[in-house]
């Protein structure tokens, strides 16, 4: 049993590992959505979430969950920053699908690593060296070869709507919750999230009643529940734990840039899953997200 608990504290500290694990849990998230379109209204799914994540919370607080409250209640103000930015970026991410198409969310997601790395300059003086910069730039340019489907004259048409300003307001929320990590109240990872995940349950709330009071709320299916249970405790919980540990070991900037693997994953689950046909610019795509997270991490650091 040791040996078990010894193997989990080694992948615990193992900031790539984690990642790695994050970003295919993140990338499959899409093929869900997709697959549970109509089943499921946004709102709701954003609300029931989180009670799926507290009701996991209640079985798996850890035991310091009680003494860690003193340090976060210190401090209301920041607790109730954090989960207004992690309601606020969800539930746009939900309500920009209904409005925008896929090529400009994926574009814009891919905006996220960018934003980091320019926040992580501003907020914590990050140096960003030349290589650094071109490998992000890479592993962007292989999200939009992506997201324009291997054309990229397709992109001159590119215009932008309220879906598009939504998602790109999610992308910058995120980001910025990514950055204040590093200043959350000296308490354990597990814990603050535990924290900021019950204040989104409240702060939720409103957003799901008046989604009930306007006619708008759609109850789910059995198609949207297995979606819901995929988005509250693998895509809310276990990935945002393990990239807030990621965070906590090696910091923002450069756990940021793996966020541009989510699309390529996608891609690649929708081939295996959902018959989509592989093109040689899923290829291409994944060879420059990857060069480029393997420039930025390996060489830009020196």
């Amino acid at each position: 049993m040791s040996g078990w608990r010894q193997a989990l504290e080694r992948a615990g500290s193992n900031a790539w590992l984690l990642l790695i694990v994050t970003m295919f849990i993140w990338g499959a998230n899409a093929p869900v959505i997709r697959a549970a379109a109509g089943e499921i209204s946004p709102m709701t799914i954003v609300h029931l979430r989180w009670i799926l994540v507290a009701i996991a919370i209640w079985f798996f607080a850890p035991p310091t969950l009680r003494e860690d409250w003193e340090a976060v209640r210190a401090r209301p103000g920041y607790l109730l920053a954090m989960a207004a930015m992690m309601t606020a970026s969800n539930a746009m991410i939900f309500t920009a699908a209904q409005y925008t198409t896929a090529i400009n969310l994926s574009i814009l997601q891919g905006a996220g690593p960018i934003l980091l790395i320019i926040g992580a300059r501003i907020a914590h003086k990050t140096r960003i060296t030349p290589l650094r910069a071109f490998g992000v730039l890479l592993s962007l340019a292989g999200v939009i070869l992506l997201a324009a489907g291997g054309d990229v004259a397709s992109l001159k048409g590119l215009t932008f709507n309220i879906g598009d300003l939504l998602m790109l307001s999610s992308v910058a929320l995120y980001s910025i919750y990514i950055l204040v990590l590093r200043q959350r109240p000296p308490v354990s990872y597990y814990s603050f999230f535990c924290f900021v995940a019950l204040g989104s349950l409240v702060l939720s709330f409103p957003l799901f009643v008046w989604e009930i009071a306007a006619g708008l709320a759609i109850w789910p299916t059995w198609k949207g529940v297995a979606a819901l249970v995929y988005v509250g405790l693998l895509t809310s919980m276990i990935g945002q734990l393990f990239f807030m540990r990621a965070v906590e070991l090696i910091g923002p900037a450069r756990a940021g840039i793996s966020q541009n693997l989510p699309p390529v994953i996608g891609a690649t689950l929708a081939v295996i899953f959902l018959g989509e046909t592989l093109a040689p610019y899923h290829i291409v795509s994944l060879a420059l997200v990857i060069g480029g997270i393997w420039i930025s991490e390996r060489l830009g650091r020196a």
